[in-house]
C-alpha cells in the first residue's frame, strides 16, 4: 500500500498545484494548459482517491496521509466544480429562450474550424448544408479549401474571405447584406479577424466579429500572451457596442478560463452554453479530452433559438450552430457577468504583454 499512498499524494499534489497555478494569469503554455481539462482532472481526481480509500479498507494506512489525501481531493474538485459548474444544469441559463419564433429577426450562425489538412470536403459541406445557417464562419481555410468548397459558397452572396497557408486563413459567408466590413490584424500580422455589419432581414443591424487568436501550445512553444490579448481588446471594443453584437470563432480558449471570464465582463456579452452544457468541441478526434474551444457570444439584444453540436467532418473541431432572436425589448431580462473592480487593471497587463 506504501507506494499507492506515494503515487496518489503525489498525483494530487501536482494536480492541485497546476490546477491553482492559473490564477497567476502567467502566460506560459505550460501554466495557461491547465485551464482546458478541468472534466478530465476532476475524474482523475475522483478515480485516485476512490481507489486509495477503498484499498485503506484492507490495507493498513497512516491516519494523517489519509487526512492529507482526503482534504486534497476535496480542495481540488471543489476549485474545479468553481470553474465547470457555469456549464451545467445545475445554474439557470444566461441566454433567454426565445418568446415566439420571427425569422425576420432570426440569424443562425455556424462556426466551423475546418484543419487545414482535412480533406473531407463533401462531408463538410453536406454537414453545413444540412444545418443552413444564415451566417457561417470557416476557419483554417487555404486556398485548396476555397477551391474545393466553391459549390457551397455560391450559397451565399455575401462574402469575405482571407484564406492562408498558416492556419488561420478565415472565410465569412451571410445570406445577408454585408453593410461594412474590415479584416484586422489586432496582435499579429498573420492572424486576422474579419469585422462586418451584417442586415437582418428585419432592417435590424448586427455587428459580427470572427475571430481566431493564437493558442497556447508547447509544439510551437507560443504562450497565451497573444491569445489574451486579442481577446481583451476585443473585450473593450464591444463594451462601447450599443448595437447587437455577436463574436464567434476557434477562441482557443475554455470558456471558464480566467480571460474569457475577463472578457465577458468587459464585453457585456453572454455565453448561451452558461446553465446548458459544455458543448465541447475540439478534440472531434479524442472522446476522451474534448473542451469547449469554439464559442458564439452574443450582445443582450438576442435571445435563443437552438444551440447544437454539429456532426464531424473530418476536422479535429466539430462546427457549432448557434440560433439566435434579435429581441432588444429583452435585454433587461438577461444579466451579463457582474463586473469586479480589478478588470481594467487585468486588462490592462494582458494587453500590455504584445
Amino acid at each position: 500500500m506504501f507506494p499507492f499512498s506515494v503515487f496518489t499524494t503525489a498525483l494530487l499534489a501536482i494536480i492541485a498545484i497546476g490546477s491553482l497555478s492559473t490564477l497567476s494569469n502567467h502566460p506560459h503554455w505550460l501554466i495557461r494548459a491547465w485551464d482546458f481539462p478541468h472534466v478530465q482532472l476532476g475524474v482523475i481526481t475522483l478515480v485516485a482517491a476512490s481507489i486509495y480509500f477503498i484499498a485503506a479498507r484492507f490495507y493498513e494506512t497512516n491516519a494523517s496521509l489519509n487526512w492529507i489525501i482526503g482534504t486534497l481531493a476535496v480542495l481540488i474538485l471543489g476549485w474545479l466544480a468553481y470553474g465547470i459548474t457555469p456549464y451545467t444544469p445545475l445554474i439557470s441559463p444566461q441566454t433567454k429562450i426565445a418568446d415566439s419564433l420571427n425569422d425576420d429577426h432570426r440569424l443562425c450562425v455556424v462556426v466551423s474550424n475546418v484543419e487545414m489538412e482535412n480533406t473531407q470536403h463533401e462531408l463538410w459541406m453536406k454537414t453545413i448544408t444540412e444545418a443552413d445557417p444564415d451566417v457561417a464562419i470557416v476557419l483554417e481555410i487555404d486556398h485548396r479549401w476555397m477551391a474545393a468548397i466553391e459549390p457551397f459558397r455560391k450559397r451565399y452572396e455575401h462574402q469575405i474571405s482571407y484564406p492562408q497557408d498558416n492556419w488561420y486563413g478565415m472565410l465569412l459567408l451571410s445570406k445577408f447584406p454585408i453593410i461594412e466590413s474590415e479584416i484586422r490584424f489586432r496582435v499579429s500580422d498573420d492572424v486576422p479577424s474579419i469585422d462586418a455589419l451584417v442586415e437582418l432581414p428585419s432592417g435590424e443591424n448586427v455587428r459580427v466579429l470572427a475571430v481566431h487568436p493564437r493558442p497556447p501550445e508547447p509544439i510551437r512553444d507560443n504562450d497565451s500572451a497573444a491569445r489574451d490579448a486579442e481577446l481583451i481588446m476585443y473585450g473593450r471594443d464591444l463594451e462601447e457596442e450599443n448595437d447587437p453584437a455577436i463574436i464567434c470563432g476557434d477562441l482557443n480558449d475554455v470558456a471558464w478560463s480566467s480571460t474569457s471570464r475577463l472578457f465577458l465582463r468587459l464585453s457585456g456579452m453572454l455565453d448561451p452554453r452558461r446553465g446548458r452544457g459544455f458543448f465541447n468541441s475540439f478534440n472531434a478526434k479524442h472522446w476522451w479530452m474534448r473542451f469547449p474551444l469554439d464559442h458564439v457570444f452574443h450582445s443582450p439584444h438576442f435571445t435563443l433559438r437552438r444551440i447544437e453540436r454539429l456532426g464531424w467532418v473530418g476536422s479535429d473541431h466539430f462546427p457549432m450552430l448557434l440560433d439566435l432572436q434579435c429581441e432588444p425589448a429583452r435585454k433587461t431580462e438577461q444579466e451579463p457577468l457582474e463586473s469586479r473592480e480589478t478588470d481594467e487593471e487585468e486588462a490592462a497587463e494582458l494587453t500590455s504583454r504584445v
